[in-house]
């Protein structure tokens, strides 16, 4: 939802089809804003992933909107946003924040968001795009600046007992990150699964 076409009527029937497959739906919204938020957990997300993720007030807006009080502020969305038998106290701590890391200010205040907020954070997400440019070394993933600043993500994440993965353009990238001590993976785009399959049909073919 951060990027591209995907609009909140896009979203409802997937959201409805992960339910019924019962396959966990993570959502990453726009901002940590309520009204961002607090629809795609009244349709049945699971979580959100949060993208430039800076501050422990930017934290503290995520939570407010993903429990209801006293834990947060969410307000009642309706049967939607529960998954079928779950009440009150398993909605509280079974909804997923996932917050990206994209900036060297990120890097420096996660600590102090850990500090205050681990208990409502599921992971830690890199978003190494955002933080190269952020960095001044836009797109150049595999700088040393780069390295070094995944790095510190990961240190801190591990002191905290969290897991913290990346975004990987490929199963290389993953495997070079999970070296480093990365243990989750965003792996690929629709686009570039799409682009891989085409591709592979038509290497065939152009053997025939």
């Amino acid at each position: 939802m951060e990027h591209g076409r995907f609009d909140i009527q896009d979203l409802a029937p997937h959201l409805h089809m992960c339910r019924a497959l019962e396959i966990p739906a993570i959502v990453r919204v726009q901002d940590a804003k309520y009204h961002l938020i607090a629809k795609t957990i009244d349709l049945g997300a699971d979580g959100i992933m949060l993208p430039r993720t800076e501050t422990v007030k930017q934290l503290r807006a995520a939570v407010d909107v993903l429990r209801f009080y006293p834990a947060g502020r969410k307000g009642y969305g309706g049967l939607a946003q529960f998954r079928p038998g779950e009440g009150f106290e398993a909605f509280q701590s079974g909804r997923y924040l996932v917050p990206q890391i994209e900036s060297p200010k990120g890097i420096e205040n996660l600590p102090e968001m850990l500090d205050r907020f681990a208990d409502n954070i599921s992971a830690i997400l890199i978003g190494p795009y955002d933080l190269s440019v952020m960095l001044g070394i836009p797109f150049d993933i595999h700088n040393d600046l780069m390295r070094t600043s995944i790095q510190k993500v990961v240190q801190v994440c591990q002191a905290y007992h969290k897991s913290v993965g990346i975004f990987c353009g490929n199963a290389q990238e993953a495997a070079a990150y999970a070296a480093m001590g990365i243990n989750m993976f965003w792996a690929g785009t629709d686009l570039n699964f799409f682009i891989d399959g085409y591709n592979r049909v038509f290497d065939a073919l152009s053997t025939i």
